[in-house]
């Protein structure tokens, strides 16, 4: 069975800067904290510093949830609550400082689709590089090659180099790569989109299945819309720390509870 465990997971990160050993500088600090706490929205982890002077931010503080086959996770919480820290924790990219996390089965973090795309290269040479990132053997690479590129309908030009293309085509061609491999842990900060218009309700059906391949999703996202579509659960972070975890109406109401702002719009 594909899961998540997340056992008591906290992230610290020191701050060496001489300037923060200085008492002036600490007392800048103090006092920016204290009127972020009395704001009422906190932006980032808590700040913290020990007798020698070094600061340290706290970014997640003694995080525990546990997720099974079918959830479909949307971190939820203003900017600088954690969500993107926790993604790269599950991810492997960030090592905690204490606590524990433990990923059961193949875990594929989605934070740049983009990423590797280099100029000169033809697309079919950027297949293979984005299906080496994702952890694709080569074998797996070549089987998907004829599918990608005829799902991103680019035509001679999968063959020439990637300056060359538009940026809707680019997008096209990163999102036929992304959504060819499977996962069984799907870790996405905002939702992966899918390019120009005429080629969105294509796209629409090949993200569905993209999704529903994956034992667990988790994803980042500022969009209400995206939360009711995907996510069954909701997990709402604040200054580093689970504030509550439910379904997402649920969450998202006791989101709105303090943090709804004057234009009526979520404050994330």
């Amino acid at each position: 069975m594909n899961r998540v465990v997340i056992r008591d997971v906290t992230l610290d990160f020191p701050i060496y800067d001489v300037n923060a050993r200085s008492l002036r500088h600490r007392l800048v600090i103090n006092r920016l904290s204290r009127l972020a706490s009395s704001s009422g929205h906190t932006v980032g982890g808590s700040v913290r510093h020990d007798r020698k002077g070094v600061i340290t931010v706290r970014a997640l503080d003694n995080i525990s949830f546990e997720l099974a086959d079918g959830d479909r996770v949307a971190l939820i919480g203003h900017n600088g609550a954690g969500k993107t820290t926790l993604l790269r924790v599950m991810a492997g990219i960030f090592e905690p400082t204490s606590g524990e996390v433990q990923t059961h089965g193949r875990v594929m973090p989605l934070f740049n689709i983009m990423e590797g795309m280099a100029p000169d290269a033809s697309g079919i040479e950027m297949i293979r590089v984005r299906g080496t990132l994702l952890g694709l053997t080569n074998r797996e690479i070549q089987e998907k090659i004829y599918e990608i590129a005829e799902f991103c309908e680019l035509g001679e030009y999968v063959s020439m180099p990637v300056r060359t293309y538009s940026a809707g085509m680019q997008v096209r061609l990163a999102f036929a790569i992304t959504t060819a491999v499977e996962s069984d842990i799907l870790i996405m900060d905002e939702f992966i989109g899918a390019g120009d218009a005429a080629f969105v309700d294509r796209a629409k059906v090949r993200l569905r299945a993209f999704v529903e391949r994956s034992s667990v999703m988790f994803v980042a996202t500022h969009s209400t819309s995206i939360i009711h579509q995907w996510c069954n659960k909701a997990i709402l972070l604040e200054n580093g720390r689970i504030r509550a975890i439910g379904a997402v109406d649920s969450i998202l109401a006791q989101y709105d509870q303090v943090n709804r702002i004057g234009t009526g719009q979520r404050r994330f």
